[in-house]
């Protein structure tokens, strides 16, 4: 591996044990992550990525300033290119910053919307007052959409009388 240089230094060749690259099977079945866990690893991702891409976009302020005095100076088209993509470069930094912030509030809104889905409290009828007339007394519907067997309905009116 390192011959022409220990050649060129006059040292005898040493070469290191070769290992075999041999893969590792790591168990996934049973790892229970708690929802702690995974709300500060989520926490600790998002703010090391928000810390990178603001960092990026700093970098690439001072780049810019730099790039477009160097193309002013030498007034050469090349330059001028460069100036364009690192600008390109920093608007879809920026952009990604903001996708960044969406992605977390949808995984948040997901989360709360599994946690509430069994906490359903209220319900909203959306409909007529004549519609929902018809579903609680069908006896009384005007349009008996829900059960037209004279049967069913002579029972009902029946009841009725007798109360």
């Amino acid at each position: 591996m390192f011959e022409g240089i220990d050649k060129a230094l006059g040292v005898p060749s040493v070469n290191p044990p070769q290992t075999p690259n041999v893969p590792v099977a790591v168990p996934t079945e049973g790892i229970v992550l708690s929802q702690e866990r995974v709300d500060a690893d989520l926490r600790l991702d998002y703010d090391s990525v928000r810390k990178n891409l603001k960092e990026l976009v700093e970098s690439g302020k001072v780049a810019l300033d730099g790039i477009i005095g160097v193309a002013q100076e030498g007034d050469s088209p090349r330059a001028y290119e460069v100036v364009a993509q690192l600008i390109k470069t920093l608007s879809d930094t920026n952009k990604d910053l903001l996708e960044m912030h969406a992605k977390v509030k949808a995984i948040r809104k997901t989360e709360n919307t599994v946690n509430n889905v069994s906490n359903t409290t209220q319900s909203i009828y959306v409909g007529s007052t004549k519609d929902l007339q018809d579903i609680i007394n069908a006896a009384r519907s005007t349009t008996k959409a829900f059960d037209n067997r004279p049967d069913v309905l002579e029972a009902i009116v029946d009841d009725k009388n007798e109360q």
